[in-house]
């Protein structure tokens, strides 16, 4: 039986399998028709630190001419690296009748390299069996015509270190990332309100303290006085806003390839680090943030951006 059928919400997707009419969601798993492997021993400890330079690990692998996305996650002693093209696996997708919204997640076939020790049937034309710890599409014709396959069942397997879908840019972005971001998020969200409330409540005071003033002076009704006093105020707010301002810009220049990993608010002036995920993202964020009247310095993948006040 061809295991394009759907399996409990579970398809695998290769370049052979017919077309499906789906009225639910499902997982798909990804043969190595859509993506490039490699396994590496590093000395790392962390996933994001691993994604940072999986882009250099295949340099010598893909069409340069294409953009990739790539995923990481430990296995074993080692780590292993996928490079996928997102456009090439939503056009695929589409001509066989799978809608994006119906993709709850995806994995690669790579994850069950011990399941397919033995030959599994993908059609009539092509098998998918391990080979040297290796996941591997193998032309039917190539094994012997009596080799018995494997049955196997999808919805029992246990499956981890699934990419989702993202809504944005068509991208793919895992829950560790998409919970980064939102940290992020709420970080500059949370400097937002308590600059808010401060000002707020620096401005309140001020004009308590000018009531208060002209009450017990009645000679500082004057406008001419009045506009001495207030021009005396209106740079602090004028700053106070300029912060607010670059901190929202700041935030603009972040994404799931863009991080902030450092952000320092001084009295004349407010610095940043972002962390971006390879060349092409770190030349999108220096571009955008000298649009933002930032001095960007720029050093590979790392960027430092910063504003005076």
């Amino acid at each position: 039986m061809s295991l394009m059928e759907k399996r409990d919400n579970r398809l695998f997707i290769h370049r052979d399998m017919e077309p499906v009419v789906l009225n639910h969601s499902v997982e798909i798993i990804l043969t190595p028709q859509f993506y490039t492997f490699i396994r590496e021993s590093l000395d790392v400890k962390f996933t994001y630190q691993a994604k940072q330079i999986a882009a250099s690990l295949f340099d010598d692998y893909l069409d340069t001419s294409k953009e990739y996305q790539y995923h990481v996650y430990k296995c074993e002693n080692e780590w292993c690296f996928f490079a996928y093209n997102i456009d090439e696996i939503d056009q695929f997708l589409e001509s066989r009748g799978i809608e994006k919204h119906r993709v709850s997640k995806i994995y690669f076939a790579q994850q069950l390299s011990s399941e397919l020790e033995e030959p599994i049937e993908l059609n009539e034309k092509n098998i998918l069996q391990t080979i040297d710890g290796t996941v591997t599409i193998i032309p039917s014709r190539f094994m012997e015509s009596n080799l018995s396959y494997k049955a196997l069942n999808l919805s029992e397997l246990k499956l981890t270190s699934g990419i989702t879908m993202g809504g944005s840019l068509n991208s793919f972005i895992s829950l560790k990332e998409t919970i980064l971001l939102s940290s992020i998020f709420l970080i500059l969200g949370s400097i937002f309100i308590v600059e808010g409330n401060r000002i707020k409540s620096s401005i309140s005071n001020e004009d308590e303290k000018l009531t208060a003033l002209l009450d017990e002076n009645p000679t500082y009704t004057s406008s001419m006085i009045r506009k001495s006093i207030l021009e005396k105020y209106r740079p602090i707010d004028k700053k106070e806003r300029s912060k607010r301002q670059s901190i929202k810009d700041i935030s603009k220049l972040l994404s799931a390839k863009s991080q902030l990993s450092w952000l320092m608010i001084k009295k004349e002036t407010i610095q940043a680090d972002i962390e971006t995920s390879n060349k092409t993202i770190s030349k999108q964020v220096n571009r955008n943030a000298k649009a933002k009247n930032f001095k960007v310095i720029n050093n590979k993948l790392n960027i430092k951006v910063e504003k005076k006040i």
